[in-house]
């Protein structure tokens, strides 16, 4: 008897039966195909609709409808007024599809920001106003044509307003922009005389302090195409102006002299040792290897390859100097640190000169392991391998400066190709002096 098929119950729970919803007319469809699709509108009338719909303004309406309700208010109304509810929304014509995308984000780059008004009690500018915004428009206008909508009492209030607008303005504009025109207007005529008659007072006026500490701020700022500055007191004016103006000089635009010189202060060989001597400070416990700190690369060999190369030759040419410091309580040879975890052998083959200043006889164990990664050697096929402490000998000996009165080795290197031009080992056992003077 064939075995019956088991019919399964369908689950319907999850399935929609309402198929009303779903049902088109005739006359629906017909409307649905008789749209008239967007993009095939003319460029011209696409871009009136990109006009319409993309507005930076949404920051100035903002602030106006905050200022309105504080003028509006008595001074028992005041500190009961909350900031603005803000939140960020990105315009809708950008969310489309990327064509569209692409069609109206070419006009956000000529939009303009305007502030009338400065930050007052509102905390940080980037609250509200995007920084990608900032970095993008083409023209930031700053002016005091809403300073006149507070009372006496809050001059100095709208004042630090402004001030505090333009540090953090320079903040943000400092990281990028692509900013054509820039303009401050300070006109106002409660302004101007704190701007023009306390500018070259000796007494304390915080309007001119903080009106320095901003202009300071905006000195960040290069590269914008036309600066105006409307109210400010020469020269400071003019010379802000020229400043914002002017094109940042790249470091690379700097001689190679001066070059050479930031290279020398940035990149050196002198960690090496301190960080030794307090390795071994901090080493108590002899049964147990020495904690060892994280190496790292200095920044300047990390920006680009031009600068990591100028900053090497600047570097090799400088003396790799190891003070290998006394400590006579190392009773076997596996106890003897090892230097190569302080700098790493591919760092070595960057050395040319090599000054080893070794304190106790125990060092010696620990260059076993550090000087044969001082060259290469060429083998029979050509290439090029670490040299191993078979292929160092000593039957060839070069004499480079005595120090110390200590005799100074040199590496004869036979069949290879050494990496490092001077080599200098001053030897000074302190223990071994009291060794020879005991006349017992």
């Amino acid at each position: 008897m064939p075995a019956m098929a088991i019919r399964k119950r369908s689950n319907t729970s999850n399935i929609d039966t309402d198929r009303k919803r779903r049902r088109l007319t005739r006359s629906q469809e017909q409307q649905i195909r008789g749209v008239f699709p967007f993009l095939a509108l003319p460029a011209e009338l696409r871009m009136v609709v990109y006009d319409y719909a993309i507005d930076t303004a949404g920051a100035r309406k903002l602030l106006q409808c905050y200022y309105d309700k504080i003028r509006d208010a008595t001074t028992t109304e005041i500190s009961k007024i909350m900031g603005p509810l803000v939140y960020f929304r990105t315009p809708t014509i950008l969310l489309l599809n990327k064509q569209i995308h692409r069609e109206a984000y070419e006009l956000v780059p000529k939009r303009q920001l305007t502030f009338d008004h400065g930050l007052l009690d509102l905390a940080d500018l980037q609250d509200f106003v995007s920084p990608a915004l900032l970095h993008t428009v083409s023209s930031i206008t700053i002016n005091d044509s809403g300073h006149p909508l507070f009372k006496s009492n809050m001059i100095a209030a709208s004042w630090m307003g402004y001030m505090t607008l333009l540090e953090q303005l320079a903040d943000v504009l400092s990281r990028g922009h692509k900013l054509k025109t820039f303009e401050i207007s300070f006109e106002h005529e409660e302004l101007v005389p704190h701007i023009t008659i306390c500018w070259a007072k000796t007494y304390n006026c915080g309007f001119r302090d903080t009106l320095r500490k901003a202009c300071d701020a905006l000195r960040s700022v290069r590269n914008v195409g036309s600066v105006t500055l409307r109210g400010l007191p020469e020269p400071l004016a003019s010379q802000l102006k020229a400043r914002m103006e002017s094109t940042p000089i790249n470091f690379l635009d700097l001689p190679a002299e001066l070059r050479n010189k930031v290279y020398g202060y940035a990149a050196d060989w002198s960690d090496i040792t301190p960080q030794l001597a307090e390795t071994m400070s901090k080493w108590l416990n002899k049964t147990m290897m020495p904690l060892w700190p994280a190496r790292s690369t200095p920044t300047i060999l990390l920006l680009n390859k031009q600068i990591t190369n100028e900053a090497l030759v600047v570097l090799r040419n400088k003396p790799l100097v190891l003070s290998l410091p006394v400590n006579h309580d190392l009773q076997y040879q596996a106890q003897v640190p090892v230097v190569l975890n302080l700098v790493s052998p591919t760092t070595l083959k960057y050395v040319q000169h090599l000054v080893l200043d070794i304190g106790s006889w125990e060092w010696v164990y620990s260059l076993d392991s550090l000087l044969p990664h001082f060259g290469t050697y060429t083998g029979s096929s050509g290439s090029v391998s670490p040299i191993t402490a078979q292929h160092i000998s000593f039957t060839a000996i070069n004499v480079p400066t005595t120090h110390h009165n200590t005799p100074t080795t040199g590496l004869p290197i036979l069949g290879l190709t050494p990496a490092v031009h001077s080599l200098d080992v001053r030897f000074s056992d302190i223990l071994k002096d009291r060794f020879l003077d005991d006349p017992q």
